[in-house]
């Protein structure tokens, strides 16, 4: 789950109407910085995240991580596992410490660095259905604006069924993985040594291992709240849920695509609270919608129960399903952009102009321009998404799970 859709919901922010009507300002709480805390664990071999923030405004860009906390998840055997921060509010578990096992129940325990600490409520690990199938279709979606091209893309449904009706209440996530060609390779590297265009310069060849290639994998996540439950149905059984859909429009299906998707039994408690938070969200936005309620979860403050929390720290017995789309799956005329789309420059072969590109963050220097019988008369810059796999959070290694 999205760790920021949480932080939203403790601001109404300022809504104007059109006309002459005076813009409408809700008043604030006086518990204007809230901790959020946005966890799952679950019996996969894989860790489990738990993500720490603050709350914040909108007049704010993004919220504050809360680093240097100690998380633990506890299992009501007594066994718990403290969790490793790997990015800043990002806090990883080690499953092989302690691994969720159905039927057993867990809790989430936090100390801030300036010593206040919270728990969760325990959260019973129910036992996991296997995902049925995954299937994908070919749509074509016409845009609400005028004018605009049909968007084509792939989309995957999934069902699933529990034919002992225990699961109920259904979450899934999807990761995604594709490889895509780099445009513009980076052949070349300049290092200014004395930091100043006057100076030392080196330029050397990229080769052997530090040149990354021409191909990149890159993995995404979803971030959707995709939820769903049978409990007024005859039959615990999901039929065709819209997982992902995966448009042309982007270099996801170009070449090799794979979709993992992850199936959770979650509990009544933890699908109504993402119920609501799915709510509030597809609604806030203008006078007109429904005013949101704090959405408190199931996390409180040890010593100071007035401190409210936002935010769930839920648990899911976990299955998964990989599906895999080749070029040729595709239909007949789907096509879709190799890699990433980049401008670039040409630069007199001049390290004093270079320089002054190169402050900027966008620019790098890639390749030299060269004339007919291959001598370098410039520089070549593009953009870092379009030069580096990793610049565009991608890598040249495939995955383990990646076969030819």
């Amino acid at each position: 789950m999205g760790r920021w859709w949480t932080i939203w919901l403790v601001v109404l922010g300022i809504y104007l109407l059109e006309g002459c009507i005076e813009p409408f300002e809700p008043d604030v709480s006086e518990y204007d910085s809230r901790l959020v805390v946005d966890g799952l664990f679950s019996n996969s071999n894989e860790p489990s995240r738990v993500f720490l923030s603050r709350s914040f405004g909108l007049d704010q860009e993004e919220p504050e991580s809360i680093s240097g906390a100690t998380v633990v998840i506890e299992e009501d055997t007594g066994n718990s596992v403290q969790l490793t921060e790997i990015n800043p509010g990002e806090y990883l578990s080690n499953p092989d410490m302690l691994r969720g096992i159905p039927g057993r129940s867990y809790r989430l325990l936090i100390n801030l660095p300036d010593g206040q600490r919270f728990e969760s409520d325990w959260e019973l690990l129910k036992e996991p259905s296997p995902i049925g199938t995954i299937r994908s279709e070919f749509e074509e979606r016409i845009p609400d604006e005028i004018g605009a091209r049909p968007v084509r893309g792939i989309q995957f449904y999934l069902s699933t069924e529990d034919p002992l009706s225990n699961t109920v209440y259904y979450r899934w996530e999807w990761v995604q993985t594709y490889i895509y060609n780099l445009p513009h390779p980076r052949f070349i590297e300049v290092d200014f040594l004395d930091d100043s265009p006057n100076g030392r310069v080196d330029v050397r060849s990229l080769t052997g291992s530090d040149f990354e290639g021409f191909q990149c994998y890159k993995t995404e996540r979803s971030a959707e709240i995709l939820t769903a439950t049978t409990e007024n149905l005859t039959k615990d059984e999901v039929v065709d849920f819209p997982l992902n859909f995966v448009t042309d429009e982007r270099s996801q299906l170009y070449l090799r695509y794979t979709l993992l998707a992850r199936q959770y039994a979650i509990s009544q408690d933890y699908f109504e609270y993402l119920r609501r938070l799915e709510q509030v969200n597809e609604t806030t936005g203008t006078l007109f919608d429904p005013i949101p309620d704090e959405l408190f979860g199931n996390i409180k403050a040890v010593d100071q129960s007035e401190v409210p929390v936002l935010g769930y720290f839920g648990t899911g017995g976990v299955s998964e399903l990989r599906i895999w789309v080749d070029r040729e799956d595709l239909p007949r005329g789907f096509v879709a952009p190799p890699g990433p789309s980049c401008s670039t420059d040409t630069i007199p072969l001049i390290f004093s102009e270079l320089y002054e590109k190169l402050l900027s963050p966008s620019n790098v220097l890639y390749d030299y321009q060269r004339n007919f019988i291959g001598t370098p008369i410039g520089f070549l810059l593009s953009q870092p998404e379009c030069t580096s796999c990793a610049d565009y959070d991608a890598t040249n290694i495939p995955p383990e799970f990646w076969t030819n």
